[in-house]
């Protein structure tokens, strides 16, 4: 059993220097940062104009630190559509809601309404319209205890998760698919990766950034500071503070710089739970059935309705009861909300097949848990069945897990190996997003690999590579190319000179040429790139068919329509041996090979 945590922590004279040192140096933009899912937002003209205001103040950010207050009516509308990845309690004067309700209501982000008003009675008939207004009240008191219940009710729908549809086609990975494997990638670095020293110290000090004034929750972070280990890191998570539903914010929008300052904490959280997960699976058996009711939003019900058959990933730490009687009563206060489906869900797992640790935590858990599972974060089931419950308003989602969805995951890795490269270092992770489309996302991970000083040359020349599509993919042509040349002189320096990632990046450049339209320095570059790979690669590999596609591309485009056909069926011939029947780029070689006929 780990140490308890003790329940207070003096500060020393240092500490205290060190705090008001971080204070001082604090960015408006830092202040500003929400690194929780829930924003408060007040929206009234006199909103800092009485003290019975600013108390209130204090007390809400008890129950939810990020809070903005506005005057001006239509900033604040546009505010809140802005904020589409939060989940908004919105406070609003009674003088200013019936004209407002209407424009926010139906927003997703907009999770409750709370009219604060001098006339209760004149101003409940029309919130009567309005499902998602829980209060209208002249006293504020009476709001913040509203808001702090309806805040406790929503955290627990907090689950993130991914679900791919059955019977993967072997064709490219789609967007789906990527999205799902990313994750498992994600998974599979942050519980591995060798995370810095000093990551501790750089996630406390933005912590007292964000958090300055929440007196709550910098005494927190002071005992995290001082007193955590990480045989406590269970204890960590579900003590009721900033630290749980940070990670939560990061996992949900896999917010890629923040996941990597919560690493350490992560990996802890991971280990311990392997740990325990031996002398927990003794008591509970071979076969275990738990359960964990949610309120999911009904495009994301719909859509896990059309995959059953299919893998669900859960993209949290999945905190589960053995007790069935528990969870109905979380998806039941989830009913009467017209956004979200009320779910519970019913997972069948055989303890010996789980490849992510899970573990009981009764003994270590900050509250007094009911027989609580927790599962580690990418925990992948299959869906049974998705059935409403009788006599329930409550839809009942069947999972297993016993070892056949990693059959499953095995041709999802394939694919993404075939497409990708190697599946687990950490320029994988940044290629997926390219592939997905997040080509910003994709930019902010390759940028904060490349200030990584410890990452080797191999690894740093293919982050530039990367970046480089990335720039290419957003049209920037001149930044591309910069990436690609210092990439190039990089592996010029460190590699053979017939190295096939010389020609791959030979090949990156020949293609920001031919976007560029220069297309004398694109033949040459794609010439290059051809000469490493047919001494490099066998014979009929697919990127020797990439290259000969290439060249023809530019033959086309100078007109050269007869070099330009005998290129295109070279790599034709390379794609019929080296790829499946029906993979795309066979397609698009066709489709080049006639563009060519149409025009001759």
């Amino acid at each position: 059993m780990s140490k308890k945590i003790p329940k207070s922590v003096s500060i020393s004279t240092a500490d205290a220097a060190r705090i008001q040192s971080v204070s001082n140096q604090k960015s408006c933009a830092q202040q500003r940062r929400n690194l929780e899912v829930n924003t408060i937002i007040w929206l009234d003209l006199n909103v800092s104009s009485t003290n019975d205001n600013l108390s209130a103040k204090v007390r809400l950010r008890q129950a939810i630190n990020h809070f903005e207050t506005f005057e001006d009516k239509q900033k604040c509308i546009d505010h809140i559509v802005s904020l589409e990845s939060e989940k908004i309690y919105f406070i609003i004067s009674g003088s200013l809601g019936e004209s407002v309700v209407p424009l926010i209501h139906d927003k997703p982000q907009t999770e409750a309404i709370y009219v604060f008003c001098f006339n209760k009675a004149k101003h409940e008939e029309w919130a009567k319209r309005y499902q998602k207004v829980c209060a209208v009240s002249t006293n504020i008191d009476d709001i913040c205890d509203q808001l702090t219940k309806d805040v406790a009710v929503s955290s627990n729908n907090l689950v993130s998760m991914t679900a791919v549809s059955p019977n993967t086609n072997g064709k490219e990975i789609n967007k789906q698919e990527a999205s799902f494997m990313y994750f498992q990638l994600l998974v599979n670095i942050l519980t591995h990766f060798a995370h810095k020293d000093s990551t501790k110290q750089e996630l406390i000090d933005l912590c007292r950034m964000v958090y300055a004034g929440n007196n709550k929750e910098v005494n927190a972070i002071h005992q995290f500071h001082k007193a955590y280990s990480k045989e406590q890191a269970i204890e960590w998570y579900t003590k009721e503070c900033f630290l749980y539903r940070m990670l939560n914010k990061a996992l949900r929008t896999q917010d890629i710089d923040m996941l990597f300052k919560l690493g350490f904490f992560i990996q802890d959280l991971h280990e311990e739970l392997r740990n325990l997960q031996i002398s927990s699976t003794t008591r509970l058996g071979r076969t275990i059935t738990v359960y964990r009711g949610l309120g999911i939003p009904n495009k994301e019900f719909e859509s896990l309705q059309n995959k059953v058959g299919g893998l669900l990933s859960m993209n949290s730490f999945l905190s589960t009861s053995v007790q069935e009687a528990v969870a109905p009563r979380f998806a039941r206060s989830s009913l009467g909300r017209s956004n979200t489906m009320p779910v519970l869900f019913e997972m069948v797992v055989d303890t010996e097949k789980c490849r992510q640790p899970f573990s009981n935590i009764d003994t270590v858990s900050d509250f007094s848990a009911e027989n609580g599972i927790l599962f580690s974060m990418g925990t992948v089931f299959r869906i049974v069945s998705i059935k409403k419950l009788k006599k329930e308003d409550v839809w009942n989602v069947k999972l297993e897990l016993n070892g056949d969805e990693d059959i499953e995951l095995s041709v999802l890795t394939n694919h993404m190996t075939r497409e990708l490269g190697e599946s687990n270092n950490l320029n994988t992770l940044g290629m997926l997003l390219i592939k997905m489309g997040e080509n910003s996302r994709a930019q902010q991970y390759f940028q904060m690999l490349l200030a990584d000083t410890s990452l080797d040359q191999s690894a740093h020349a293919l982050a530039l590579n990367n970046l480089g599509t990335v720039y290419k993919n957003q049209g920037d042509y001149e930044k591309a190319l910069k990436s690609y040349e210092k990439s190039l002189e990089i592996y010029l320096v460190s590699l053979p000179p017939n190295h096939p990632d010389i020609a791959t990046t030979y090949n990156n450049v020949g293609l920001v040429y031919d976007n560029q339209g220069d297309y004398e320095k694109a033949l040459k570059s794609y010439e290059k790139s051809l000469e490493i790979y047919l001494v490099s690669l066998p014979p009929n590999h697919p990127d020797i068919a990439t290259t000969y596609n290439n060249i023809g591309v530019v033959y086309r485009h100078q007109g050269d329509y007869e070099k330009a056909l005998k290129y295109y069926e070279t790599s034709l011939k390379i794609r019929l041996i080296s790829l499946p029947p029906n993979h795309p780029d066979i397609a698009r070689t066709y489709n080049n090979i006639g563009v060519v006929y149409d025009n001759c």
